[in-house]
């Protein structure tokens, strides 16, 4: 097979975006949080490049697919619903890979371990846990007004808000908004990001965390309004073979604001080291 290490983009199956970088030997399948409902499905030059960047430690070891969900998403759509969708990307395109799912991605990569262990060989789990915190739902409830209101820039705006620290945490919320008033979001379809906001509401994986064969990273930040350090230490203890890592200070954008010691830890773990129970 011919590889390059320009990205590609296009769709898995006929209907799930992706963007390929890097010609390594092993597969590695990112798969995105809440933000992906937002975007348009087609990954532009600028998207193909900016993944290509964030991803630049893993493309020498790793081919890696960053996969969308599909457009269009039923009302109701699960978050297992959503993992059914990656598990066939897996069985038809790559046979198996390491997964990495950042934020609601953390929790349909758990629901894909879980269902098809066979297709996953390493699983992190990024920013994400076995369920929501109280004060994340009471987030969510927010986005979910934002999303019946179709308040685009609201919602990027408040996503900002919880991700990053110190001034960071003030200037880009305004920035997302006045940028949303000049180009706001444009979903493929607006109802992607209320069934999405839903699925991550509705979703509680506590009760088979045990039953999740794949050895796996939970690493996130222990200040993160979603998923706090109490929910990360829950999701590592209850997991029969699991390794945990976590930023002291950090938010739900710990994967951003430490990238370096991010891509290092996930690096460590999917080529085989023990990555202990620590903080940063």
């Amino acid at each position: 097979m011919l590889t390059s290490t320009r990205p590609e983009t296009g769709r898995l199956m006929g209907s799930l975006p992706y963007v390929k970088v890097g010609d390594g030997p092993k597969t590695l399948l990112v798969i995105p949080g809440l933000d992906d409902a937002l975007f348009d499905g087609s990954y532009g030059r600028v998207d193909a490049w900016l993944a290509k960047r964030a991803l630049r430690r893993f493309r020498d070891d790793y081919t890696v697919y960053v996969v969308s969900r599909p457009r269009r998403l039923a009302d109701g759509r699960t978050v297992r619903g959503m993992a059914a969708d990656y598990a066939r990307v897996l069985e038809n395109e790559f046979g198996h890979a390491s997964v990495l799912g950042i934020s609601m991605g953390g929790l349909i990569a758990q629901e894909l371990a879980f269902g098809r262990p066979d297709l996953v060989d390493r699983l992190v789990v990024a920013v994400a846990g076995c369920r929501l915190s109280e004060v994340g739902i009471e987030i969510g409830n927010r986005l979910r007004w934002y999303a019946l209101e179709r308040d685009w820039p609201a919602i990027r705006a408040t996503l900002f808000e919880q991700m990053y620290t110190g001034r960071k945490r003030e200037i880009y919320p305004r920035l997302a908004r006045a940028a949303g008033r000049v180009r706001p979001p444009t979903p493929a379809d607006p109802n992607d990001v209320l069934v999405s906001i839903d699925a991550v509401l509705e979703y509680d994986g506590t009760d088979h965390l045990g039953e999740i064969e794949p050895r796996t990273l939970v690493i996130g930040g222990t200040d993160d309004p979603f998923f706090p350090e109490e929910i990360l230490r829950e999701t590592h203890e209850r997991l029969p073979d699991a390794q945990l890592a976590m930023f002291r200070d950090a938010r739900h954008g710990a994967f951003l604001e430490r990238k370096e010691g991010f891509d290092n830890w996930v690096l460590q773990f999917l080529e085989g080291e023990a990555v202990r129970v620590r903080q940063r």
